[in-house]
């Protein structure tokens, strides 16, 4: 169901590489694949230190010290602050944005942050992970020609 009527719910399906040949060479790019209910897919450029935070919560690895996004969560849980929910929002041909919606004792906030940041802090806290309904349409039909 969609949250302030243009976001839909989504899951993230997994992160994935993308060969890419540059100057004869070979470059890897990082790159998250979040799904709605209904099949649309949104494909993001993320960092490979993004990729990385995602892929240990999404593989349920253990590490011996916690990540930033672990930390950052303590952080916010220190501050009698709770992540709520994370909307990606945002894209241009540079970069892809999210919002972070933060409950707190002082009251609700916002904060803009990278998506691949954005995924992995939602994905640590089991909060929803959000796309607008423009952003899946505009994917779909970037897929489609």
């Amino acid at each position: 169901m969609a949250a302030g009527g243009d976001e839909v719910e989504v899951q993230v399906v997994g992160v994935f590489e993308q060969q890419v040949a540059a100057r004869d060479q070979e470059h890897r790019i990082p790159l998250l694949l979040l799904r709605d209910k209904l099949g649309r897919e949104l494909t993001v450029h993320i960092a490979s230190c993004e990729e990385l935070a995602i892929r240990v919560i999404l593989q349920q690895q253990l590490v011996p010290r916690p990540l930033t996004h672990d930390l950052a969560l303590r952080l916010l849980d220190s501050l009698l602050a709770r992540l709520e929910r994370v909307v990606v929002d945002e894209s241009t041909s540079q970069s892809t944005h999210a919002t972070l919606h933060v409950s707190s004792a002082s009251g609700p906030f916002t904060m803009d942050a990278r998506v691949g940041d954005a995924i992995a802090l939602a994905l640590r806290a089991e909060v929803p992970v959000m796309v607008t309904e423009k952003l899946l349409v505009r994917g779909r039909e970037e897929d489609a020609g």
